[in-house]
């Protein structure tokens, strides 16, 4: 796991001028092992990777409000051992990616 835990900001637009804008924008730097975690979703299959995400609302030193946000993995994901196994490229890989069967 890397020193910082995966971190994001987002501050209301103020910038928008339709009602199709975004109504904040930020951006988020993300964890190592979070990255490895949704990699390893998409190998699995999974064509729409999760991680948990959480926010809180705060003020910045010139008054600005904005959401702080942090991403992990998601609970289950964390729960479940099988994802830790190592793939020989260094992603994790998940025992439904194992299959022993020969296919003929």
């Amino acid at each position: 796991m890397s020193q910082y835990p995966a971190s994001g900001i987002l501050f209301q637009n103020d910038k928008k001028q339709k009602e199709t804008q975004p109504d904040y924008t930020g951006s988020m730097e993300m964890d190592p092992e979070v990255v490895k975690d949704l990699w390893d979703q998409l190998q699995s299959g999974n064509e729409r990777p999760k991680a948990s995400l959480a926010g809180w609302r705060k003020v910045s030193k010139n008054g600005k409000p904005f959401l702080s946000l942090r991403s992990s993995l998601l609970q289950e994901r964390k729960n479940n051992a099988s994802y830790k196994s190592q793939a020989p490229n260094g992603y994790r890989q998940s025992n439904q990616d194992l299959d022993d069967e020969v296919p003929f």
